[in-house]
């Protein structure tokens, strides 16, 4: 059976891992710092590599749970709206980045805790599909509570640099 759709030769059940796709995102040091140095002027702060890894294991839990994780600009903002609680996460390698330059800022006024990613490919993988994505909001739950608190610890003690060439500071 084939899938109509895009003229795809795949079978409709075959995993996509035979078509090359990463089955998550990664935060090897080498390919952590290359994705930091393509991340736009306003990804500040940027999350370590050690805190990176928290926030993707964080977001395939929640994402195994229906309604605790928001994605998009649309879905976060109107999040944000509704005093919903949670952690927002955003992409460091979005353009043009008048799409979501106004996120940090709202994240602030309203006292949500907020960090980047170098990558909104990685952002996506994590919540376990092949499509990008730019900001997520992640949401506590009991299954995942402690990891959520010691996440939401980590972005809180994240300092904005001001030195560019510092931003991506690899494991303290």
């Amino acid at each position: 059976r084939l899938l109509a759709m895009g003229g795809s030769k795949r079978k409709a059940d075959e995993p996509f891992a035979e078509e090359g796709v990463a089955e998550g995102p990664t935060t090897d040091k080498e390919e952590y710092e290359a994705l930091c140095t393509l991340a736009n002027a306003i990804s500040q702060p940027m999350a370590n590599r050690k805190l990176a890894k928290k926030v993707y294991k964080l977001i395939k839990k929640a994402s195994k749970n229906k309604g605790q994780l928001r994605q998009g600009l649309t879905d976060v903002q109107k999040a944000i709206r509704k005093k919903e609680q949670g952690l927002v996460v955003l992409a460091g390698n979005v353009t043009p980045i008048d799409v979501y330059s106004h996120f940090p800022a709202m994240c602030e006024d309203k006292d949500y805790p907020y960090c980047f990613t170098p990558s909104r490919e990685h952002l996506g993988l994590a919540a376990g599909h092949k499509r990008p994505s730019v900001v997520m909001m992640i949401r506590p739950s009991e299954d995942y509570q402690e990891l959520y608190d010691e996440v939401k610890e980590s972005m809180g003690t994240l300092v904005i640099d001001t030195d560019f060439k510092s931003k991506c500071a690899v494991d303290e």
